[in-house]
């Protein structure tokens, strides 16, 4: 059964600023004299629904049902389906208070909105219902009712792990979302080898695109900026997945652009549950927690040596928001790692922002060796550690214990290293998940292996001190479980690495999925001589990438103006379709970009689904193992 998506509203035009009412608020609402006043929001809190119902933990038994309100009054959940007949639950509405905004936050201007015009109240309810006792694979309509305000859509349980024809999941990451994202358009690298054979020049700094559209320096180059806004990115990005029907959707970190940042967040739900569309409501979001959700922007940055509290504050936000299944031993995690089960399907996601012993390059606090070279010379002596230099993990769990009560020790901030509680939940989960004969997918937000920015380690002649180098770390796990694929982002590119670390012919798909909305960027590149730059290439395992493989072919129209009409990095996401065949399954893995429509005046007047010339497929036993022969018992070739 086809699940139908309420349509996103696209503005691919001239985006105007928006207010932010509560979603579905009824004209004339009342207020209770019991909700608490606005702590500091000239907005007052509102019936209905802040964050309208967006699903998690699916499963094959039950599904979690979450949604914000600005009023401390229950709602309830409807269900109608296979096996609970119809069903009525009662929420309790539980208190965000890390989600009241800040001064700066309250104070802030943003070039081509109307002051505070994104703003809501300070009153945020959280509500968590699980509808448990359903069927394998079956389709459930539900209605939520909030303080008279109702919401209807419908959600798909797993299928059995035994009974499946077909599963697909879309991944993407870099959402990144902020209200300037209605009005900013972001840089957009070109590929430092150059444009397709008989291409037409890029517009340049002195064109009409530049006039329309703007520009940004980059390797000291202006190049024009990306022709749609940040925001219609992904409403046109989150459509496009929709048509697509998808049972689930990973979203690889970096979610917002700060998540201590509380007007991100209140972006990211509009797009994904809230006035731009209720995809969420539909489709179960599978997260991971990134950079920047340990960042609080303009309310504190990562704060400061002696007080790391904007740093708690934003990865605590980030784990309130989303409800997932953790590991039952480290409670303390909060869930930032997890298992999840989508019948033949196991996705592990881990936590990859922090790492002992910590490392930094300013302080020139360094695990491994400093060397050069590309990641041939990366002997065990010159492995990284860390994922990040921006604060240590006793500084954040000296704020940890002075936010919550607790004591130092009781950090949820968690270790991505070997013999660390994650890394040895994650190799219990993956034996079993082998056990059991599944096609098991890794997810976590730092690339191991990029071509981008991040993709040095902190040792290195070209240092990152955001490197995702130390997760190379998990690789032999992985391979030795038999893992098809690992998805991450953090570069803000879209590249596909092949990983076969023990020469066995099978290794692992590698990707960076980070194309959801925020920048475009192109390989890492370093100074010669003089204005003279090229790629360090790092990353020996890329096997594909847009910005390399995937060259921009401009023509000019009948005025001299150049027309892009084929190729070039844009945004996009990884489809992914497991379907099963007479031997096991078959895994593509399909990279989607959405080509701007423009029309003479640059104008993009919508998107058109395209694919890369980089689809892959791997084939797998019936106990989901991909092997290297070639024939019916699997084999990873390229369509």
């Amino acid at each position: 059964m086809r699940r139908r998506i309420a349509p996103i509203l696209l503005a691919l035009t001239a985006t105007t600023a928006l207010t932010a009412p509560a979603v579905g608020a009824p004209p004339g609402g009342t207020l209770p004299t019991t909700t608490p006043a606005s702590a500091g929001s000239p907005v007052a809190p509102q019936p209905g629904f802040r964050v309208l119902p967006y699903l998690q933990a699916p499963s094959s038994e039950a599904m979690t049902l979450v949604w914000v309100s600005e009023l401390d009054t229950p709602g309830t959940v409807t269900v109608h389906g296979p096996g609970v007949g119809r069903r009525t639950l009662t929420s309790d509405p539980r208190y965000l208070d890390l989600m009241e905004y800040s001064d700066a936050e309250l104070a802030e201007s943003i070039d081509g909105l109307d002051p505070g015009s994104w703003l809501h109240s300070d009153a945020n309810y959280q509500h968590v219902v699980r509808v448990d006792g359903l069927k394998a694979g079956k389709t459930y309509r539900y209605t939520v009712a909030q303080d008279g305000v109702e919401h209807a859509a419908t959600f798909t349980t797993a299928p059995d792990a035994d009974r499946w024809d077909h599963v697909r999941m879309v991944a993407f990451s870099d959402t990144e979302t902020e209200p300037a994202g209605r009005v900013e358009n972001r840089e957009w690298e070109t590929a430092w080898a150059g444009l397709a054979n008989g291409s037409a020049d890029r517009p340049g700094p002195d064109s009409a695109w530049a006039d329309r559209h703007g520009t940004a320096v980059r390797y000291g180059e202006e190049l024009v900026r990306y022709p749609m806004t940040q925001a219609d990115a992904l409403d046109a990005n989150i459509a496009t997945i929709a048509e697509q029907d998808p049972d689930l959707m990973l979203v690889a970190g970096d979610l917002t652009q700060g998540s201590g940042y509380q007007p991100a967040w209140d972006e990211f739900w509009r797009h994904f549950a809230g006035e731009s569309s209720d995809f969420a409501s539909n489709v179960p979001l599978v997260t991971a927690i990134g950079n920047w959700e340990t960042y609080a922007a303009l309310s504190g940055g990562y704060g400061s040596p002696e007080d790391r509290t904007p740093v708690v504050v934003s990865r605590n936000r980030y784990l309130d928001y989303m409800v997932t299944p953790g590991d039952p031993a480290n409670p303390q995690a909060r869930d930032s790692y997890y298992r999840l089960d989508h019948g033949p399907v196991t996705i592990l996601t881990l936590d990859s922002t922090n790492g002992l012993p910590d490392e930094n390059t300013a302080t020139g606090t360094l695990s491994g060796e400093p060397f050069s070279g590309d990641d041939t010379n990366l002997t065990p002596e010159r492995m990284s550690t860390d994922t990040q230099g921006s604060f240590t993990a006793d500084e954040y769990g000296s704020a940890f214990a002075d936010v919550f009560g607790t004591d130092a020790g009781e950090s949820d901030l968690q270790d991505l290293g070997e013999g660390s509680a994650q890394w040895e939940w994650a190799e219990a989960q993956l034996a079993d998940a082998r056990a059991q004969g599944q096609v098991i997918l890794v997810q976590f937000h730092h690339a191991a292996y990029s071509s981008g920015v991040h993709g040095t380690p902190p040792n290195h002649e070209f240092a990152d001190n955001q490197s995702g180098v130390a997760m190379r770390a998990w690789t032999p796990m992985l391979e030795e479980y038999g893992v098809a694929a690992v998805i991450s982002g953090h570069d803000e590119m879209f590249e596909r690495s092949f990983v076969d670390s023990d020469g066995d012919g099978v290794g692992i798909q590698v990707y960076d999925v980070g194309v959801a909305a925020d920048g475009l960027r192109g390989e890492q590149l370093y100074e010669t001589s003089g204005d003279t730059y090229a790629p360090i290439r790092f990353n020996t395992h890329s096997a594909w990438s847009a910005a390399v493989d995937e060259p921009e072919l401009w023509e000019d129209d009948a005025d001299g103006n150049p027309r892009l009409v084929d190729g070039g990095l844009h945004y996009g996401h990884l489809q992914m379709d497991l379907q099963r065949t007479r031997c096991g399954s078959e895994l593509t893995l399909t990279p989607v970009y959405l080509f701007p429509q423009m029309d003479d005046d640059y104008t993009v007047t919508g998107t058109e689904r395209r694919v890369y010339d980089d689809v892959v497929t791997l084939e797998l036993t019936a106990d989901g193992e991909v092997v290297a022969d070639g024939s019916c018992r699997g084999n990873a070739h390229r369509s």
